[in-house]
């Protein structure tokens, strides 16, 4: 997530860096203060200039496809940018101007922006590391805009030297970049920002809010139950409809050992079990009807499919099963491994429960044939 985010970001981030070329004043108080107040009164020409340079030179994007949300957002992140000189130390051609500047809290925005990512990479019909300049800019400017921020104020220091003309001419380091932004490059760097509870929490309030048909993509339902039947997308759908109504989640607890981590969760969905119990007992009272003597192969599909599909619609029951998901930091995030327990327990786990079934069906078999 953040690895595709970082280089774009930063693109336009570092155009405060290239602001900051010396302005021709004698001091260099003054050429700090000049170079600042471009800051402050970021326009949508200059933004929208700077930005489609950059672009266009780093990632061949053209200059109609950087849109007003790059430039709002860029705007809403300096909205509230403002600055104070705090001293100036000259020593013969250099000097060092410390300035106090004042922004958005950069470590929460940078938290909250991370947080919308992790939750965008769970979208089954999102392609996160396909998204452009613009679309990177347009959901950070919906972070600033849902989210509240405190102010704060962080101090850059400013080192300038003197040119033989006479002028000051601000030296760009890294430093400075990061400074000039109140460190939020640092903090999307920083691959512990988010913890992996919040990676988990994040992924999973987004499942909270999945359609049946978003279930059926992400778990890439293609008659789940290989009926074969005319109805098996209906099936499908059903079973989605049941994850759907009764996901939920709630964390047990949390262990971290260096780069690797692992948390501990309850995941509720249906209760397949009950499911096909349901289904057993109605394919015995079928199978004792002349219909399913007389049936051929292609009608019992069909049948048994039938019953299979009203048995999901009938269900309410849900069942919670506990798994332990593993996460590893690879330098820039904590990665999530969503294994097949987990898609065992988001489908009522579908494992024990057919095991159950199986079980039960042989049994019962050999006391039929027994009794016969």
């Amino acid at each position: 997530m953040k690895p595709t985010l970082l280089p774009r970001l930063c693109l336009l981030f570092l155009a405060a860096a290239l602001f900051l070329t010396g302005c021709g004043k004698s001091k260099a108080e003054q050429a700090v203060i000049e170079e600042l107040d471009l800051i402050k009164e970021l326009d949508e020409e200059t933004i929208t200039s700077f930005v489609s340079y950059e672009d266009m030179v780093h990632s061949g994007t053209s200059v109609s496809e950087i849109g007003p949300e790059t430039t709002e957002a860029v705007q809403l992140f300096f909205k509230n940018f403002d600055y104070k000189i705090l001293s100036c130390e000259i020593e013969n051609d250099i000097a060092e101007v410390t300035v106090r500047i004042t922004n958005l809290d950069m470590q929460s925005l940078a938290k909250d922006l991370c947080l919308e990512l992790t939750r965008r990479s769970a979208n089954p019909l999102e392609e996160t590391s396909d998204l452009s300049m613009n679309d990177y800019f347009s959901l950070l400017g919906k972070v600033i805009k849902e989210n509240s921020y405190k102010i704060l104020s962080t101090d850059a220091v400013f080192e300038t030297a003197k040119l033989p003309d006479g002028s000051w001419t601000i030296q760009n380091t890294d430093s400075l970049e990061d400074s000039l932004v109140s460190g939020f490059l640092t903090y999307l760097h920083d691959p512990y920002l988010l913890t992996p509870e919040e990676v988990l929490t994040a992924t999973f309030d987004y499942f909270l809010d999945f359609t049946p048909e978003n279930w059926i993509t992400y778990l890439d339902m293609n008659d789940i139950f290989s009926t074969g039947s005319s109805i098996s997308d209906e099936i499908d759908l059903e079973l989605a409809n049941q994850i759907a109504g009764f996901f939920q989640y709630e964390i047990e607890g949390s262990s971290v050992q260096g780069d690797s981590a692992q948390v501990t969760v309850s995941i509720t969905s249906l209760d397949l079990s009950s499911v096909l119990e349901s289904y057993r007992k109605k394919l015995l009272e079928y199978a004792s009807t002349t219909e399913a003597v007389r049936a051929t192969d292609s009608e019992l599909a069909e049948k048994t499919a039938q019953i299979l599909y009203t048995c999901l619609q009938e269900n309410d029951a849900s069942a919670s099963h506990s798994l332990t998901l593993s996460f590893d930091n690879n330098g820039s995030s904590w990665e999530m491994s969503l294994d097949s327990a987990f898609t065992n327990a988001i489908l009522g786990d579908l494992v024990g429960a057919v095991e159950v079934f199986s079980g039960e069906n042989e049994t019962e078999t050999d006391t039929d044939l027994t009794e016969t």
